[in-house]
């Protein structure tokens, strides 16, 4: 069976004090015995400011909670902090949540706070372009946090709820070295077990979790299998009781099974082709907006991902509040897309990319192989294991282009500036692309979000006019549920956490 929730939902992330509020639990499943779930990819690391794939949050949900949380909407809602407050445009505070502690017994505090954010702004993050804007962090007393910016920033309180936002204890990470790449401690609902790389991660219900309310499994193992058919296989034989990433040619065995759900869900989730807007092969914008009019965007959807995905107009969906401004399109059209590559001298062009090694992905490499070919151009296809792959872009600079996902942030802010700043992690150019700064400046100053949709567009118009980044397909969310699962809620992020799961006795 299929159980959809088509309509992306208009979310408005605003910047305001929040009360708290506890988890429901559930009084139909129970909490006892251990949920088994499956995932196509292992975590690039524990550490939640070092790892370098978007994947890595449904594995490291499990172990951190974060400043601010959010519902299935992106709207945000209280989590380590109970509520926050402008003081003033570049002045924030955190209320703290007590009684808190970290699965080391440590205590989590405003001191743990300022630790953890100053942590994230260090040599050696991947994340200091999240919190570029904090100038310090000023301890106020044990459940109070201010946060001093350099300058306003609007997507700060939903950074929060990011990888920024993860909070980890002191003490372990001092005992580390600075590095919990290995060795996982955090505050959230469930404790590292053991992690057998490429295979499985092990996590057993934290006893001194602050939430008393919201249900828990004792036990939960998340296996990596990269292979999309036996992550299926697995479901249907009763190994697994979650299969996350389902893949389209896969789903619609699971919709005619009447053991299992298939749960359906609109997302941020974006395949898109990374490129090094510095490297000679396309480093000239006419290029790369050749290279994306000569896509058959409608072809590639239907062929790769059966119809299960939007077309995107850029970086965020379509019916989201933030969603591109209305006169940004991508057109499909190869005579312009000659004329480009004409005007730019890149006749005969040749580029090699990296791809994952999945059959969808691969699939869509040979679609864009041949589409390319409609105007001279000749990529050189580089299939690769998840990991690595991110690995030989992100960090190697291996190839010029990439084949990928952007997962999504909570702010759509987040997404400009993760991607198409000169600090960013996820651009290898270290480049700014033109306008992004000022568009983001601009909305840095605004926290309604009527009044933030006009620097946003902006924004928009200012990525597809360059192109440094070439947006393919918006590719739902298919999660594969068994029949004893109750309490599963995905979001708009499409990164679903385990809270609130439970088993049909």
């Amino acid at each position: 069976m299929i159980r959809s929730r088509i309509g992306v939902a208009v979310a408005a992330a605003v910047l305001v004090a929040v009360s708290a509020c506890g988890g429901g639990g559930s009084d139909e499943g129970s909490g006892s015995g251990t949920l088994r779930v499956a995932t196509q990819a292992d975590i690039s690391s524990m550490d939640p400011i070092r790892g370098n794939s978007g994947g890595d949050h449904q594995m490291l949900y499990p172990l951190y909670d974060t400043l601010v949380s959010f519902d299935k909407d992106l709207k945000p809602q209280p989590g380590l902090a109970e509520s926050w407050e402008y003081k003033s445009p570049t002045e924030l505070v955190l209320k703290l949540r007590e009684g808190v502690t970290f699965h080391d017994g440590a205590p989590f505090d405003a001191e743990a706070v300022k630790y953890n954010l100053e942590r994230a702004a260090a040599e050696g993050s991947n994340i200091v372009a999240d919190v570029e804007s904090i100038e310090s962090v000023e301890v106020v007393d044990d459940l109070t946090v201010q946060l001093n910016l350099a300058q306003p920033n609007s997507a700060l309180v939903m950074t929060l709820a990011d990888r920024a936002g993860m909070m980890v204890s002191p003490k372990a990470a001092e005992a580390a070295g600075g590095d919990l790449s290995t060795k996982p401690v955090g505050a959230g609902g469930w404790k590292f077990v053991e992690w057998k790389r490429g295979a499985s991660m092990t996590y057993e219900k934290f006893d001194d979790y602050w939430d008393k309310d919201v249900e828990r499994m004792d036990k939960v193992v998340i296996s990596v299998m990269p292979e999309p058919k036996t992550r299926a296989t697995s479901l249907r034989s009763g190994q697994q009781d979650i299969a996350w990433d389902i893949v389209p040619s896969d789903a619609e065995s699971i919709q005619k099974d009447d053991s299992l759900t298939l749960d359906e869900q609109p997302r941020m989730w974006t395949w898109m082709i990374y490129t090094n807007r510095a490297s000679k092969e396309l480093g000239d914008p006419r290029v790369r907006r050749a290279l994306s009019l000569a896509m058959d965007r409608d072809l590639l959807l239907k062929s790769a991902y059966f119809g299960l995905g939007a077309k995107p107009r850029g970086f965020l969906p379509d019916g989201y509040w933030a969603e591109p401004a209305d006169d940004v399109q991508l057109d499909f059209d190869l005579d312009e897309a000659r004329k480009l590559i004409a005007d730019a001298g890149a006749e005969g062009l040749t580029f090699d990319m990296l791809l994952y090694a999945d059959a969808t992905s691969t699939r869509v490499g040979e679609i864009l192989k041949e589409q390319w070919s409609e105007i001279g151009v000749t990529v050189n296809l580089m299939p690769r294991e998840v990991n690595q792959a991110n690995g030989d872009y992100f960090n190697d600079i291996k190839t010029p282009a990439f084949f990928a996902a952007w997962t999504g942030r909570p702010d759509p802010a987040l997404t400009y500036r993760l991607m198409f700043t000169k600090e960013a992690y996820f651009n290898t150019s270290k480049e700014s692309t033109p306008g992004i700064e000022e568009a983001l400046a601009k909305d840095a100053g605004l926290t309604e979000p009527e009044e933030r949709k006009a620097a946003l567009d902006d924004a928009s118009r200012a990525v597809v006019d360059d192109m440094p980044i070439i947006p393919i397909v918006f590719q739902h969310s298919l999660t594969g549920l068994g029949e004893k699962v109750e309490g599963f809620e995905n979001n708009l992020l499409g990164k679903p956490k385990l809270t609130g799961v439970t088993l049909k006795e």
